[in-house]
């Protein structure tokens, strides 16, 4: 898994910003203070959006909707804190920054609570907690938290080894086209599982993780 969490690496918050873009009115309403504009405005400047990336205004933004208690952008000043992207990497705020936004509920920051826990990121290093907080972001439905979720269960890392529950939860993820977990739960089939279709499901979810640009999965199709 190690392996797989480093090119799984999150550099920034990758929420779900529809046919978003910057325009004059959308500043305008950062400018008087809209928190969600803020926000927006923020992801323009991180994506290009109509607009050259900067990161350093794009964490000036951020930090105006962050002290709104707007909820994503709590949760994006902890990955420009934990990334060091628009402003000095420090874990301890990032894991402020992620907390704050985990009691909002939001599963992105629920997630990073779980690294930050089993990393010792900004926090002393508790697998009990990074458990409990990877439970709360996948029970809603937030793909990659699902994943990690699956690879625990998978390797008895920091939880009790359970297949089913490992097969239950890759699936969940891999249902959402999340590349890795497509990985994780091929290769779930091919070691662990006794079903007489098991080859069969792990070549399916390796190929789709291959389509996705996933070497590790051509790798695995190659043999």
């Amino acid at each position: 898994m190690k392996r797989l969490l480093i090119t799984c690496y999150i550099i920034l918050c990758s929420l779900s910003v529809f046919a978003l873009t910057y325009t004059r009115e959308l500043e305008s309403k950062a400018n008087n203070g809209d928190a969600h504009s803020q926000y927006l405005l923020c992801h323009c400047y991180i994506d290009g959006l109509g607009i050259e990336i900067d990161y350093d205004e794009a964490f000036i933004w951020c930090e105006k909707a962050a002290h709104q208690g707007h909820k994503n952008a709590l949760t994006q000043m902890g990955y420009f804190y934990f990334c060091g992207k628009g402003t000095k990497q420090d874990d301890k705020k990032a894991f402020d920054y992620f907390y704050k936004a985990a009691k909002k509920g939001c599963p992105d920051a629920q997630f990073m609570m779980a690294r930050c826990y089993k990393e010792g990121r900004g926090t002393a290093k508790n697998d009990d907690k990074a458990i409990k907080f990877c439970e709360k972001s996948a029970s809603q439905g937030f793909a990659m938290a699902q994943w990690y979720l699956g690879e625990c269960y998978s390797r008895g890392d920091g939880v009790e080894k359970e297949l089913t529950k490992a097969e239950l939860w890759l699936k969940k993820s891999a249902e959402q086209d999340f590349m890795y977990a497509q990985y994780s739960l091929g290769m779930y089939y091919k070691n662990y599982s006794r079903a007489k279709d098991a080859k069969t499901k792990a070549k399916e979810w390796l190929e789709k993780a291959a389509e996705q640009g996933c070497e590790l999965a051509k790798e695995e199709l190659k043999k």
